[in-house]
C-alpha cells in the first residue's frame, strides 16, 4: 500500500491515509484493525493499528499513529514513514466492530488517548448512513491539546444533535466544555443517565477499560452487550508474585530448541529463536501469532476475548503473544 496523506494529529500522533498498489476491492466492519508490516534495521514488524477511516467514506485506509514508549514500530512510523511511502499490509481483520444491522437506540462509544480510532469509524459510519441511533462518545485525554480529532469530534457535535460528546481531561480548558479528572462512577452516572437499549463499546489502555465495566456494571448493564478492545501488551508476571521456572521449548520443524521461563511470553521465545512468526497485537487481539502445542502446556494471560474459535482451542492452537509456558513444550508453526 501506498501513503497518499499524513495528517498531523497532535504533537505526537499522525493519521496515515493508504491506498492499494493494486485495484483490489477491500471491505471492513468500522472497528476493525489493519496489520502493517514494516522493515526496520534489514528485520520486518509487524502491528496491528484500529482504522480511523470508515467504510461509509472511502475506499482509501487509514490508521492513526501515537508515539509510545518503547513503541518500535509506532515510533518509527512517525519519524521515517511519509506521503509517497510504501509498506506490506493484510486485509482488514478483527472480532471488535460494529456489525452492520446494529439496530439499538443507543450506542456508547467510550475511548482514552488513541483508543479513540476504531470509535470514529463507528461513529463516521452511523452518521454517515443516516441512523437515527443517540451517540453517546466519551473520551478521555490528558490535555486538551492531546486530544486526536478534536476539531472533528467539535464539528460532529455541532452538526449532529444525535451525536453527544463528553470529553474528560486530566488539566481543563475554558475553550470548550470538558469535565475534569478520571471517569469515576459519579462522573459517569451523569454523563450517561440512561443505559437502556444500547450497547458499549470501549477502546483504551486496560485500567481506564476496568473502571467502566465497574460503573456499567454498578448499573446492572447486561455485560453481554458490552464489547472492548485493548493492544495494551498482557501484563508481565512480576517476580515476586511467582517463582521463576525454566523449561524446554522444542520447534522441531524449524530444527530450533531453547529454554524458556514461566516469566516471558511464547511469543517472545520464539522471537529469540529468531523464528518467522508474526506478533501484531501482542495482546491476544489479532491471532496472527497463532500456533500449535503439539505437547505440553500453556498459561492464556490475556483478559481480551480471544479471536480463536473453539474447534482452534480442541486441537492445540495458542496465541503465542498472550501465553507463558506452564511444562516443558513442543510447537508447530
Amino acid at each position: 500500500m501506498c501513503c497518499i496523506e499524513r495528517r498531523q494529529e497532535t504533537a505526537d500522533a499522525v493519521t496515515l491515509v493508504f491506498r492499494p498498489l493494486q485495484a483490489l476491492a477491500v471491505s471492513y466492519q468500522p472497528g476493525q484493525f489493519l496489520l502493517l508490516t514494516v522493515e526496520i534495521d534489514g528485520q520486518s514488524h509487524s502491528r496491528a493499528y484500529s482504522l480511523s477511516s470508515s467504510p461509509s467514506r472511502s475506499a482509501d485506509l487509514a490508521v492513526t499513529v501515537k508515539r509510545v514508549a518503547g513503541g518500535l514500530v509506532s515510533n518509527w512510523l512517525l519519524d521515517n514513514f511519509h506521503t509517497g511511502d510504501t509498506l506490506s499490509a493484510l486485509a482488514p481483520t478483527g472480532a471488535f466492530f460494529l456489525p452492520a444491522d446494529y439496530s439499538a437506540r443507543k450506542i456508547l462509544l467510550c475511548s482514552a488517548g488513541s483508543g479513540i480510532t476504531p470509535m470514529m469509524s463507528m461513529a463516521h459510519w452511523l452518521l454517515d448512513n443516516e441512523r437515527e441511533t443517540e451517540i453517546l462518545f466519551l473520551h478521555s485525554a490528558r490535555h486538551a491539546e492531546d486530544i486526536i480529532f478534536r476539531d472533528e469530534l467539535m464539528a460532529l457535535a455541532a452538526k449532529y444533535p444525535q451525536f453527544k460528546l463528553s470529553l474528560i481531561l486530566d488539566t481543563t480548558t475554558d475553550a470548550f466544555v470538558c469535565y475534569q479528572g478520571f471517569l469515576n462512577p459519579v462522573l459517569f452516572d451523569q454523563l450517561v443517565p440512561d443505559l437502556s437499549d444500547c450497547h458499549a463499546f470501549m477502546c483504551g489502555p486496560t485500567p481506564y477499560m476496568d473502571s467502566l465495566e465497574s460503573c456499567l456494571r454498578d448499573r446492572q448493564f447486561p455485560m453481554h452487550n458490552s464489547h472492548k478492545e485493548s493492544f495494551t501488551p498482557a501484563t508481565p508476571i512480576a517476580a515476586d508474585e511467582t517463582l521463576s521456572r525454566q523449561f524446554r521449548l522444542e520447534v522441531p520443524g524449524f530444527g530450533a530448541s531453547s529454554e524458556i521461563t514461566n516469566q516471558q511470553t511464547v511469543l517472545e521465545a520464539l522471537e529469540s529463536l529468531q523464528l518467522p512468526i508474526i506478533g501484531a497485537c501482542r495482546s491476544g487481539v489479532c491471532g496472527s501469532c497463532k500456533c500449535k502445542v503439539v505437547s505440553g502446556s500453556v498459561e492464556n494471560i490475556s483478559e481480551q476475548p480471544s479471536p480463536l474459535t473453539e474447534d482452534d482451542q480442541q486441537q492445540g492452537y495458542i496465541l503465542a503473544c498472550s501465553s507463558r509456558a506452564s511444562s516443558d513444550l513442543e510447537l508447530e508453526l
